[in-house]
């Protein structure tokens, strides 16, 4: 239960593969599996973009570098999540009182080297896509979203699902009246394609998002 939508980008002129977040590690195989129906290896990951620090996103990056050890891929973050992973600080990458620790997961935590997005208003991830980063906390302290205005994609992370939901805010660096600063800065965009971290995706992703910001903020109205 406790892992997370990835999304992969291919890159035609040269195969080589991104991933946006990393799951919980237990579910690396799903994913090989899943990439080799549809023709698609994981040795051709060569980056890997993180939403945030949690647990559900981050601890499969341990056993994939392990497997792509002779040729690591590159890992972007922002600011917080950079400064976590770069650390190895277990606590931050299991927020609250879960209950959960990494050898849960067969996963031990190490100090990992990783590409600061905070300075990168935009980055160009393959020929065809260019994500413009956007800073939305509220969920946690380095969650961001990437969207390609050209397609009109989002990747927020655990920031909005469809179906009207929202991430938590009850989390360490968790805020309700940030979340809601965060949902209505994506809610200005103009998107077709939702690919959120947890349930299902949309091409209805203006809608979804509304519907978010509307349960959200009525939330926030009793507080």
């Amino acid at each position: 239960m406790l892992d997370c939508n990835q999304y992969i980008l291919v890159n035609t002129d040269t195969n080589e593969l991104s991933l946006f977040d990393a799951g919980n590690g237990i579910s690396l195989k799903g994913l090989i599996e899943g990439m080799q129906k549809i023709g698609l290896s994981y040795n051709d990951i060569t980056q890997i973009f993180l939403t945030h620090e949690h647990v559900d996103h981050v601890l499969g990056l341990y056993p994939l570098i392990k497997l792509l050890q002779d040729s690591p891929p590159q890992i972007y973050a922002y600011g917080e999540t950079r400064k976590i992973l770069e650390t190895g600080d277990e606590t931050k990458i299991f927020p609250g009182n879960l209950g959960i620790n990494p050898s849960m997961f067969g996963v031990e935590i190490i100090p990992l080297n990783i590409i600061e997005l905070k300075d990168k208003p935009e980055i160009q991830i393959t020929p065809d896509f260019k994500f413009r980063i956007y800073y939305t906390p509220g969920h946690s302290l380095g969650s961001i979203s990437y969207y390609e205005p050209k397609r009109k994609i989002l990747i927020p992370g655990d920031l909005v699902f469809t179906g009207g939901s929202f991430g938590r805010y009850d989390f360490p660096g968790g805020s309700l009246k940030v979340l809601t600063n965060s949902i209505k800065l994506v809610n200005d965009l103009d998107v077709k394609y939702l690919l959120p971290g947890h349930m299902g995706i949309s091409s209805n992703g203006n809608q979804e998002i509304a519907s978010s910001y509307r349960m959200v903020r009525s939330i926030s109205s009793f507080y």
